[in-house]
């Protein structure tokens, strides 16, 4: 021991017995407050190092009701362009409707069928603008991702 302490050593402990402590020890999930500041502290450390940058996390903004069964969350707005998410419940529909500027949209979770072809999470679709196009239909409910037009305008 005074080897070690002459040279300014910490004596460190033996590998299998730290091992050994760590198994004996259950994991325990931070309190839901410590969690919160955890959060925080990450978000503000994001936040800072980019600060030019939009973040949007997933707890962040407001759900808004667009039709019965669908909500939209608005992500950014530029000019007349949002980027948004839409969330449809399982039987969920968007009528018909026309594009002022292009659309295009990713699904993210479940499944939507847009003019007739069945779109899964990963799937991309792109509608031109001025081309109307018809239901949009969730048969298990879906998360979209939206880029286009500022406003829900229906086809007539």
């Amino acid at each position: 021991m005074k080897a070690a302490m002459k040279n300014n050593k910490t004596p460190s402990l033996d590998p299998s017995l730290i091992e050994a402590v760590a198994a004996a020890t259950p994991p325990e999930a931070p309190t839901p407050e410590a969690a919160a500041r955890m959060r925080a502290a990450l978000f503000q450390r994001v936040h800072a190092s980019a600060p030019d940058s939009l973040f949007v996390h997933s707890h962040e903004g407001e759900w808004v009701r667009l039709l019965r069964g669908v909500e939209l969350k608005l992500l950014r707005q530029d000019g007349n362009q949002r980027s948004y998410l839409m969330r449809m419940a399982p039987g969920a529909r968007v009528p018909p409707h026309k594009h002022a500027l292009d659309e295009e949209s990713l699904v993210l979770e479940g499944d939507a069928t847009i003019d007739g072809v069945l779109c899964l999470a990963g799937d991309y679709h792109f509608a031109p603008r001025g081309k109307p196009h018809g239901w949009i239909r969730s048969q298990a409910g879906c998360l979209l991702f939206v880029r286009g037009q500022n406003e829900f305008q229906p086809h007539r």
